[in-house]
């Protein structure tokens, strides 16, 4: 008999921050590494939650959505309260796009491949369709993220452009 998995999305608050960054820096040190695909454009040795990150990840959940600086971080988790993933969207510091979001997304490695992706993705794909000062999610994904690219395509996701990888070494 398989087991049920248990789980709540809810919003991040600056409470929540601490174990979100301690999940955030386990889930970059997979950041291509032992067969996981590169999901973010550093290197292995800089996969690492940097103080600027931190600041602003602490500054947005604690600025009200449309307030300049503003991030909506929610957070999955588990019936124990660990962080399974989490989805964050922000808004482009550009003047004029401020009806366009940036999405950023991850799952912890021990719940990939679970369908929780899925699931916070349509969380978030829900929450913009009835926020009317939002009219435009974007994403960026890495190309040689094989596992990402279905999941991002399969949410209604378009590929709107393509840069070529620069070669490795």
């Amino acid at each position: 008999m398989k087991s049920v998995l248990t789980m709540k999305i809810e919003v991040a608050t600056k409470s929540d921050m601490q174990d979100f960054f301690t999940y955030l820096t386990l889930q970059l040190a997979d950041n291509g590494r032992g067969g996981s695909p590169m999901f973010q454009p550093v290197s292995r040795d800089d996969s690492i939650v940097s103080v600027p990150t931190r600041q602003k990840f602490m500054q947005g959940v604690t600025t009200p959505v449309g307030e300049p600086g503003w991030r909506l971080l929610w957070l999955m988790k588990n019936d124990t309260g660990a962080i399974m993933g989490h989805v964050d969207i922000r808004p482009y510091e550009d003047e004029y796009c401020q009806h366009r979001v940036l999405l950023g997304m991850g799952v912890d490695s021990h719940y990939r491949r679970q369908g929780l992706g899925r699931i916070l993705i349509e969380h978030c794909i829900a929450y913009c369709h009835d926020q009317a000062q939002i009219s435009w999610l974007d994403l960026n994904v890495l190309s040689n993220n094989e596992a990402a690219k279905p999941l991002y395509l399969h949410a209604g996701f378009q590929v709107l452009g393509e840069v070529e990888d620069r070669p490795s070494y």
